[in-house]
């Protein structure tokens, strides 16, 4: 008897935690879904330009084409929050069928005990009961046997009334799935419409920069020529950096006696990998996937690494060594890991914007478009550390351009930042 009992205690347990798990699993995507809806709408407030002329229309169509890739992400979420919630509403639905089953189960079978607990209940049943026994002790275990009986129908009455209580709960649980699931169709509703809309604007500026397209093709060209010089000055540095390590190895494995002469402008200090520096090479490749995203406040990933083409418009491409991340005004570049800020040069076409590259041991993560830097050569930075503000362009936007590189060998940033 005890042992049954045991185990209607054990079922009980487990119908508690089932329930516990249908409220979590609601809970927990309304949660992961406001956070996905707080970085959309931030990144809406960085679509305000309405200037007509080339570079902010191409600006614009980058912006809107990555706030869009949002908005279908999270319309995306939402018709898997209502797929979720329609399991939900069925694993609902089939725990009150058998909760349902299992309560009219132990009504009848409790209407039965308290039959024969009425006819056990009379004196001269429970009186011949205990005389009919064959020894003293019989008579003994009998008297423990009718009470323990006794409290045991007792607890039966108390279990099925919190077995009715459990489907009571259960039903106030399935009303406000529903009213959940009606509140996430409505938001549905809403954000495909915003979606519409977004597409529609993407559109009309498609359709207005045809117009100009052979004047956009030069830009860009323009842009891309400007683009891989920087770049090849970047690997000039660097490569230079590599060739002064080698020769003060070289000079030092000679025991040559001869110092390093003094460094001239525009060479990158020299760079030889300690025991340090290998074990933050290690720290960085461990973090791929983790690093934080390199600037401050909301944003918006406006190009990627690798060739971008503009939107409906053969052959216009772009060829990105890194991405470029639209932030907000007075936003901030900061650092992606600890390190030491190598060189800072000023960008050669655009007078007070300057690079800031830091080495991580053999990696290195250089920072576009800087002003009112708050760092210079050899710093030691933490992660996260602010470097200088980001420079509006001549559309007024706040973006920065973000590379990694191994060596002079670029990185696609985004499998290394957590985007």
């Amino acid at each position: 008897m005890k042992k049954l009992l045991c185990l209607i205690i054990f079922a009980i347990g487990i119908t508690f935690i089932s329930y516990g798990q249908s409220n979590s699993k609601v809970k927990e995507l309304e949660m992961q879904r406001n956070k996905l809806e707080l970085e959309m709408t931030e990144s809406k407030r960085l679509l305000s330009s309405t200037q007509k002329d080339v570079d902010s229309q191409l600006a614009q169509l980058s912006a809107l084409t990555a706030q869009i890739k949002k908005q279908k992400q999270f319309v995306n979420r939402l018709d898997a929050d209502v797929r979720a919630i329609d399991n939900e509403i069925k694993n609902i639905e089939e725990q009150m069928a058998t909760l349902k089953i299992e309560l009219e189960r132990r009504r009848k079978h409790y209407a039965h005990a308290l039959q024969l607990m009425s006819h056990k209940n009379s004196f001269e049943n429970r009186l011949m009961f205990l005389l009919s026994a064959n020894s003293f002790n019989q008579m003994i275990r009998r008297m423990r046997y009718l009470r323990e009986y006794s409290e045991f129908q007792q607890k039966q009455g108390e279990e099925l009334m919190e077995k009715q209580k459990e489907l009571d709960n259960k039903r106030i649980e399935l009303k406000q799935t529903y009213q959940a699931k009606k509140e996430l169709l409505a938001k549905r509703v809403k954000e495909k419409q915003e979606l519409d809309r977004q597409e529609a604007e993407l559109k009309k500026i498609t359709n207005s920069l045809k117009k100009k397209q052979e004047n956009i093709r030069k830009r860009i060209a323009q842009q891309q020529r400007e683009h891989n010089s920087l770049n090849e000055q970047i690997e000039r540095i660097i490569e230079a950096e590599i060739a002064k390590q080698e020769t003060t190895q070289r000079k030092k494995e000679n025991k040559s006696s001869e110092t390093s002469t003094k460094k001239s402008e525009g060479t990158m200090p020299a760079y030889r990998e300690n025991a340090a520096d290998k074990k933050l090479s290690g720290s960085f490749e461990s973090n791929k996937g983790k690093l934080p995203i390199p600037i401050t406040g909301p944003y918006l990933v406006t190009s990627h690494y690798g060739v971008n083409y503009v939107q409906n418009m053969k052959n216009v491409k772009f060829n990105n060594h890194g991405i470029d991340i639209r932030g907000q005004k007075n936003c901030y570049a900061r650092s992606v890991f600890d390190g030491t800020v190598s060189y800072i040069f000023e960008h050669p076409q655009i007078q007070g914007s300057y690079i800031v590259m830091i080495r991580h041991g053999q990696y290195i993560s250089a920072y576009f478009h800087l002003t009112a830097l708050k760092v210079k050569t050899g710093d030691k930075v933490k992660i996260n550390q602010q470097l200088g503000t980001i420079r509006p362009d001549i559309s007024g936007n706040y973006t920065m351009q973000f590379q990694l590189r191994h060596g002079t060998q670029s990185l696609d940033p985004s499998q290394w930042i957590k985007l």
